[in-house]
């Protein structure tokens, strides 16, 4: 009879991810941002090590954080000209600022693919931007099985996003409420308006987790505002990578 170490050494062994050692932290109160950076970095690497689904998981974790972010200021401050800084310029820098020699902007760098794509809203980095909280509620009572309105199903007529790959990260635009209630009730399936190749501000853009700054000249563009975004962003990046190493 072989023992236990003799059949494990018997059988065929998967290719494990190399160890990627714990990185030496800044200490003090005045580093916590640099600290949390250097760890955020260090996920990246170690996700990356196992492969393109742990990146795109990563992701969506990381959109997951934000996501809570935005729902802590939509129920703990009740103030009604509050909004949770939910959206693109929230996140990321102003989508109009130039980016390269050329002067070109976020928008204009995005390459609008000539079809869109489908997600699942558990499974993606999706971000829905709601603002009242009384819509939010009610579709929180009215969305579920057993619910009036059942599980949550896509209305064409109301539920309007763009998606952004490689990631793909999808932002709302119509149906921020009932999108957001459906995170939280379980997901669904939406269909994107538009999808959008990101690849062009990718390679414009690099980011240290302190600043947003052009990748030919170096000159800030903004600062972070969000550091799990700048996460997403160095993701979209090495998935790039990934995409080149094919």
């Amino acid at each position: 009879m072989l023992l236990a170490e003799e059949i494990d050494d018997s059988l065929p062994r998967r290719r494990r991810p190399e160890h990627i050692p714990y990185p030496e932290l800044p200490k003090g109160a005045r580093n916590a941002v640099a600290r949390q950076w250097k760890s955020l970095l260090w996920s990246i690497d170690n996700a990356e090590q196992h492969g393109k689904h742990a990146l795109q998981g990563l992701t969506v974790a990381l959109a997951r954080v934000i996501i809570g972010e935005g729902l802590q200021g939509l129920i703990l401050n009740a103030q009604e000209s509050y909004k949770p800084p939910l959206d693109i310029p929230d996140l990321l820098w102003n989508e109009d600022l130039p980016l390269n020699k050329a002067g070109q902007s976020m928008r204009q760098l995005a390459v609008k693919l000539p079809r869109t794509i489908s997600v699942e809203l558990n499974e993606t980095a999706v971000f829905p931007s709601p603002w009242e909280r009384s819509r939010f509620h009610g579709a929180l009572q009215k969305l579920g099985p057993g619910r009036e309105w059942g599980p949550w199903k896509q209305d064409r007529r109301n539920h309007f996003s763009f998606a952004w790959r490689p990631w793909p990260v999808v932002w709302v635009h119509n149906g921020n409420h009932s999108t957001m209630a459906a995170l939280v009730r379980g997901g669904g399936k939406l269909k994107c308006t538009e999808t959008f190749y990101f690849a062009p501000v990718l390679k414009a853009v690099n980011t240290d987790g302190v600043n947003w700054s052009r990748a030919d000249t170096g000159s800030v563009i903004e600062k972070v505002r969000s550091l799990p975004m700048a996460g997403i962003f160095v993701i979209g990046q090495r998935l790039l990578a990934f995409k080149r190493r094919r």
